[in-house]
Order: structure tokens, then sequence, then C-alpha cells
């Protein structure tokens, strides 16, 4: 079984170029064998100074196009959406099937200024979470196809909360979705040689209004050595692994 995670560029508020972008790459996964694609967090509209307008219902074109792929594919998508329930914005992350949406995990810790105070939206990059964005109930396990996958999202994992639930009750992999500078920490590969289990790690690249993202997606065997990663220098690319060799 080949697991795909894919880092794009995309770019603030432009819903459909991005979801027409990430259609593609996420075939060319699913052409190159892949069963599961993970992709990264926010990857609808990024951040925006109105998330509301530009946040999408789980039941809109962008989302379904990917349960399209899923479906000729047998496969499964793990999309970053920039989500709209129940009258309120979320950063979420959407498992679908063939049958369309399989669950939704919606990130829980919000990031924050230290002050709230000090935020300035055009300077953080509307990036402001706390209080602007609704939360989730906190990181679980979702059960996808054949994997039960641990889901957690970007500043998700500064709170040691977080990772609790999988501690507990280790799922067959994490997945932990980003939007942000870089993912080569020494936490996740800690992580994964104490719960005995691999994590797969996706992040953006490009720039974010003027901040440069890096990328680094990868992926982390079980016993905390990278089994692939994606390049750390911006650009676009597609990573694969093999279940068995995590």
């Amino acid at each position: 079984m080949i697991l795909a995670a894919i880092q794009l560029d995309t770019v603030a508020m432009e819903v459909n170029a991005n979801v027409h972008k990430a259609l593609h790459w996420t075939r060319t996964a699913f052409e190159n064998g892949a069963k599961y694609v993970f992709l990264h967090e926010g990857l609808t509209a990024d951040y925006a100074p109105d998330p509301m307008k530009y946040g999408r219902a789980l039941e809109s074109v962008e989302v379904f196009g990917f349960a399209m792929l899923a479906k000729r594919y047998g496969g499964y998508v793990a999309l970053g959406l920039n989500e709209v329930y129940k009258g309120a914005p979320y950063i979420s992350c959407v498992y679908l099937d063939g049958n369309g949406v399989i669950d939704v995990y919606r990130k829980s810790y919000l990031w924050s200024l230290p002050d709230r105070d000090d935020y300035i939206g055009y300077i953080h990059g509307y990036r402001q979470e706390l209080g602007i964005l609704s939360h989730g109930d906190g990181p679980r396990s979702i059960r996808v196809g054949e994997l039960m996958i641990g889901s957690l999202i970007c500043a998700d994992g500064n709170n040691p909360q977080a990772w609790e639930p999988f501690r507990k009750e280790p799922p067959d992999i994490v997945f932990y979705q980003n939007n942000r500078g870089n993912v080569d920490e020494a936490r996740n590969p800690d992580f994964c040689r104490e719960i005995n289990r691999p994590m797969v790690c996706t992040n953006r690249v490009g720039f974010s209004y003027y901040h440069f993202q890096l990328g680094g997606t990868r992926f982390i065997r079980r016993d905390g050595t990278i089994a692939v990663a994606a390049n750390t220098e911006g650009k676009e690319q597609a990573i694969y692994a093999r279940w068995q060799d995590l």
C-alpha cells in the first residue's frame, strides 16, 4: 500500500485556483499508485481577513471534487479545508472516500499572539486564530479505510494535551497537518519512537502573503527515522512511502 503526501504553493483567498491545482496533484498521486493522499492545512483558502467569506461547507463543489477522485481510484484523501460549519469558520481536516465525507477533524488548539491586542491583520498575515476562528473538541483518531489515523493540525502540536489521546490509544499512523515555516523538528520523530507508530507531516510552500513557507513534508517511521522527506526550499513536491516501510 502506497501513501502520498503533497506540499503545494497555494494563494490566500484564491479558492478555485487552489482546489484546481490540488485536484491535479491528487489525481497524479492516485495515478502513481497511492491509496491515501495527504494534503496541507488550510489548502483551500490559506488565511483570509474574512474567513467566513472564503470558507466552504462540506457540501460544496470544492470538497465534492476530491470525493470523486477518491471514487474513481478507490482511494482516500485528507483535505485541508477552510470550513464554514453551523455558521462559524474552522480550520479542518476532511477525510474523504468515494462515498463522500468519512469524518472531519476541526483544529482545537488555536494559534494566538501572546498579546492579542498586538494583532494587526495584514502584518501578521491574518494568522490570528484564537478569538476569530471556532475550535474543535480535541485531537482524535479516525477510521479511514484500513487505517486508524490520529489527526492533529499545526498549533495543536504546541499543546502537550493534544498528543495525549495518541499516547493512550496509539493509532496506526499520526497525521500532523501544517501551514507554517517548516516541520523539521525533533518533537515529531521523538513522539513516533515513544508510541511506536509512524507519522506523516504535511506543510505548504511558497508565499502566504509575505511569509515564505519552506515545506519539509515528510513520512517518519515508527522508530523515528525519516522514511522520505520533501524539499525545504519552498518548492512544490509530492512524496511517496510504502506502508510496510514505515
